[in-house]
């Protein structure tokens, strides 16, 4: 499965980023082979892509965050890809707490 989390960093001991789409870079963790790959967010970087549509074209299948706009999330689901609730602290640290079944979903106070 292949998790993307927005990040200002470029390892898994970056913090997850509090605002998904101002976001300096989507970091795309594949759970099947442990590695990731980083990809600058093309919403930043001045591209015409929606992340969402990115990060759906990339394979992801999860992503986890703190918050979403209303769009993003519409498209997320759209996309059947599963959107989790980000704790504070590591990339890493997220995954840990994933595959122990411990993140909860987004709540509607999360959409914004």
């Amino acid at each position: 499965m292949r998790i993307a989390f927005a990040t200002n960093g470029e390892d898994l001991k970056a913090e997850v980023a509090l605002h998904f789409g101002r976001a300096k870079n989507f970091l795309i963790y594949d759970a099947k082979t442990e590695s990731f790959e980083i990809f600058p967010n093309p919403e930043v970087t001045g591209g015409k892509e929606f992340p969402p549509d990115f990060l759906e074209r990339q394979g992801v299948k999860s992503v986890i965050v703190f918050s979403l706009g209303a769009l993003a999330y519409k498209k997320f689901k759209n996309y059947n890809i599963k959107m989790y609730k980000a704790i504070q602290g590591s990339i890493l640290e997220n995954i840990k707490k994933l595959e122990k079944g411990n993140l909860g979903g987004l709540k509607k106070e999360d959409i914004f």
